[in-house]
């Protein structure tokens, strides 16, 4: 949970301070690499990481400002699945970022687990 907290607060903080979406990715996988004991506790930690803060996200600018932008692109996802809803919008960004977040954690730590084997052989 302290994992999930941590990166979340820093990914945070650099899509504040940065134009760069792909923080989701990189957070998680120094989460992985440093600090997960597994690669289901970094995927986890980095799946719900990021997607909460990609709903979250959606949720303060869909509140704020961005309904109608928001609405066009459900009509564009109704299109294309016959399925003119926000909540997919929603549904599809969320999913979208943790899969991402999710993904680059696991990597990150099984690629310690790559050169820490590599290692122990030399």
């Amino acid at each position: 949970m302290k994992g999930i907290a941590i990166c979340f607060i820093v990914m945070l903080i650099l899509q504040l301070a940065t134009p760069f979406w792909w923080w989701i990715m990189l957070v998680p996988f120094l989460f992985g690499m440093l600090g997960a004991t597994s690669a289901w506790q970094g995927a986890r930690t980095g799946m719900f990481s990021a997607g909460f803060l990609w709903l979250s996200a959606g949720l303060f600018y869909w509140l704020t400002a961005s309904q109608i932008i928001t609405a066009r692109v459900a009509k564009m996802l109704g299109e294309r699945f016959e399925v003119e809803s926000v909540i997919l919008v929603f549904a599809v960004t969320t999913m979208v970022a943790a899969l991402a977040g999710g993904a680059s954690a696991a990597t990150g730590f099984w690629g310690r687990e790559l050169f820490a084997v590599k290692a122990n052989r030399a």
